[in-house]
């Protein structure tokens, strides 16, 4: 679906809205991000070699301000006037503090669909807490532990990515709701929230049981046998998926187990004690790869446990163009969204620290004598000197 026309500013800094932002480019709205003098701190995140910061940022147009001066405010009070959408991530408050908040930019642009992103939103007692993804994930229950019970803080940013993909539903949401009223609307959105509902099977259990839950018991399929991860003889791993009885069937009969059928499929306990100790033994009597081979056919859902690497440069990736790669040489997780009659595109530029600052400055009317006063005094951060403005109907 394409977005060409959309004016989107984003304010915010690290994954959440960034990556939000970047969905919306990817689909052709014109992404204006608006930066610190030093740059949004993704661009230097220790051992990204920029990666991190192209993979969230490709695409947008970079405009380095300080907001902290009333020339910078007006600045960005004049591109959030013409925007259609305003992300921003600052904890509460600030926006306010420094002028640049919904009520604000409202008044004057009533359509304005504005999309705060925080870690535990704009209200309640964890709303000042500074966060990122680990502590959220923390008070939010989804932090995964290993089978010691031992939390585990390098996964995935799951609150982060849940986030994101809910601010997405809501803007664009908001943008329908825009187009019929000529009324935009704020939008909060909490990355904790956001986390507590990725666990829909397991946190409607858990609301609605009686007494008090241990760990063991609050933990999901992970004691489930055939929901489980197992060693091969050559020191790799596979994972089964799925633990439906002809599942069961299709793996433990022709292992000469079918009598632990019921018990793979029954409730955490005894049973499923039996049947993982059973797996445990029998998958480490051959390789990975022998195993593969055994399953083949047998209509089990079953892979092998790929690191991010093997996973990245797996055929399928490739097959479904989830790797690209821009013209510097540098390679890309590409956009998973897919349109038939309107497929959206992976934009590869990634954009230097106010790069755009100056064409941006002139799209919205600024002088070339005012913008070198602004580059001056410090207001502004960038490349000056750009030969032609983005047009004022394009931002």
């Amino acid at each position: 679906m394409k977005l060409t026309g959309l004016r989107v500013v984003d304010l915010s800094q690290f994954m959440p809205g960034p990556f939000l932002a970047a969905h919306l480019a990817e689909h052709g709205a014109q992404v204006i991000k608006i930066e610190p003098l030093t740059g949004d701190p993704t661009r230097g995140a220790p051992g990204s070699d920029g990666a991190f910061f192209a993979a969230i940022n490709r695409g947008k147009h970079s405009i380095a301000l300080d907001l902290k001066h009333p020339e910078g405010r007006g600045i960005a009070l004049k591109l959030m006037n013409e925007a259609d959408v305003v992300i921003e991530s600052s904890r509460p408050g600030v926006a306010a503090r420094l002028g640049i908040d919904y009520e604000t930019v409202s008044r004057t642009n009533p359509r304005l669909v504005y999309c705060a992103m925080t870690a535990f939103g704009q209200t309640g007692p964890l709303a000042s807490l500074p966060a990122h993804d680990p502590v959220i994930q923390s008070l939010a229950g989804t932090l995964p532990r290993d089978s010691r019970g031992t939390p585990i803080t390098s996964g995935p940013s799951l609150a982060a990515l849940a986030g994101s993909l809910t601010a997405l539903s809501a803007v664009l949401m908001a943008l329908l709701r825009a187009r019929e009223t000529g009324r935009g609307d704020y939008i909060d959105v909490s990355l904790f929230d956001a986390a507590l509902t990725a666990q829909p099977y397991l946190s409607g259990r858990l609301l609605n049981a009686s007494g008090a839950q241990s760990h063991e018991e609050s933990a999901g399929d992970s004691g489930l046998a055939l929901l489980g991860a197992y060693e091969t003889a050559d020191s790799k791993w596979l994972c089964l998926g799925g633990r439906e009885r002809a599942f069961a069937t299709n793996l433990l009969t022709p292992l000469g187990r079918a009598d632990l059928i019921d018990d793979a499929i029954g409730p955490a306990g005894e049973g499923q004690l039996r049947v993982r100790a059973f797996l445990t033994e029998t998958f480490l009597t051959r390789t990975l790869d022998e195993w593969l081979t055994w399953f083949d056919g047998r209509h089990i859902s079953v892979a092998p446990v790929l690191s991010l690497a093997d996973a990245l440069a797996h055929p399928h990736a490739h097959e479904r163009r989830m790797i690209q790669t821009d013209p510097s040489g540098r390679a890309h997780v590409a956009n998973p969204i897919h349109f038939r009659r309107e497929p959206g595109s992976t934009p590869l530029s990634v954009p230097r620290l106010g790069e755009h600052t100056e064409v941006v400055l002139r799209g919205i009317g600024y002088s070339k004598e005012r913008i070198a006063g602004l580059f001056s005094s410090g207001v502004v951060h960038g490349q000056f000197d750009q030969a032609e403005p983005i047009a004022q109907t394009t931002i």
